[in-house]
């Protein structure tokens, strides 16, 4: 089957890199998948994908390259991949973004997007339930293919030594949070709050920062922050992960999905998250983070003092998390979700 992703950029972000994540996945079922963007590179990416390059992302196909199925990547893009006329049209929803404070001025224009009646393709139930309470059920189909992690980027120590030798030489405790500060779904102020908070309880700090845009004067002036990376290619931030004490999770309900904080899992890095739909969605068992309420730096603070005081909590994360992501977020699985769905007839 010939299969094609439509992208805005190849800019590197987590929804950018899940795109590229399924492309490959689907490629080892035997597919043939490529990816039309507009702009950006993609020498971030460590596997071989096609990617195409048009001004247009509805532009007419090579004779014979017409794909059997398209998949339009943001709401920007759904418009294009029904005008390219294939076999198959869907929709990639990886968060609704009528929901985003950024996207006010826009709603109405993303709802009549949604509602253009192609199928979802979600990554997960708590995107369905979302969609469904906007919609309705018979607006459009929803499937629900779930999420690929990269376990073999993202995975953790063999022997995390750093934790012993913390204590032993009272190192700072490495804290990471990874976002846009000025993504308010992201609510990277309230972690950057709970670091100044553990500071001025009297706790070494060392914060770093990944994202994608540079440091906001806004941002800097919450607490100081040793390490602010941009754009850092998958195998950097892997180690970055897995050289951090906790990672902090701050987003709020309207998150997408959450992938910093899975990848956070997947490489046993103890972490603090909030106990939001798609957070607790993770896993049955809500006892692979410490999980505190939205938007409460207080309680993001007291809940990582606690962990460091607590060696057997401590380990016991360190275990879980990435048992957690092996179980649920396998590129094989995802593959396996999309090819049904592709193969099978289309809901009405």
């Amino acid at each position: 089957m010939n299969i094609c992703y439509l992208l805005e950029s190849t800019q590197l972000c987590g929804g950018v890199r899940i795109a590229f994540d399924q492309a490959r996945a689907l490629s080892r079922l035997g597919h043939r998948v490529s990816i039309r963007a507009k702009s950006g590179t993609h020498d971030w990416y460590n596997s071989s994908i096609q990617v195409c390059y048009v001004n247009n992302l509805a532009v007419g196909f090579e004779p014979g390259q017409k794909p059997d199925v398209v998949i339009a990547t943001f709401w920007t893009t759904v418009k294009q991949a029904i005008a390219l006329n294939c076999k198959q049209t869907f929709h990639l929803c990886q968060g609704y973004e009528a929901d985003f404070e950024e996207y006010s001025t826009l709603s109405k224009e993303i709802e009549n997007v949604y509602r253009m009646p192609i199928p979802k393709l979600t990554v997960g139930p708590w995107l369905d339930q979302r969609l469904k309470e906007v919609y309705g059920n018979d607006s459009f189909a929803i499937y629900c293919v779930g999420q690929i992690v990269d376990r073999s980027t993202f995975r953790p120590q063999l022997f995390p030594v750093r934790t012993l030798f913390r204590r032993i030489f009272s190192l700072p405790v490495r804290v990471l949070v990874v976002g846009n500060y000025s993504v308010s779904v992201k609510d990277i102020p309230s972690a950057l709050n709970a670091v100044a908070k553990l500071r001025d309880a009297g706790l070494l700090v060392h914060l770093s920062r990944v994202a994608s845009e540079p440091l906001s004067e806004e941002e800097s002036a919450i607490t100081q922050i040793q390490s602010y990376n941009i754009e850092m290619k998958p195998s950097q931030l892997a180690a970055l992960y897995r050289h951090s004490d906790l990672f902090f999770a701050p987003s709020r309900d309207k998150e997408g999905f959450g992938l910093p904080f899975a990848e956070a899992l997947a490489s046993g890095t103890p972490c603090v998250a909030t106990r939001i739909p798609s957070f607790l969605g993770f896993d049955n068992c809500h006892d692979y983070a410490a999980f505190v309420p939205q938007n409460d730096p207080a309680a993001m603070a007291n809940a990582a003092s606690q962990l460091l005081r607590d060696p057997a909590k401590i380990s016991f994360l360190r275990r879980r998390g990435p048992e957690v992501i092996r179980y649920n977020y396998s590129a094989d699985k995802v593959a396996r979700a999309l090819d049904q769905v592709f193969l099978e007839p289309v809901k009405p």
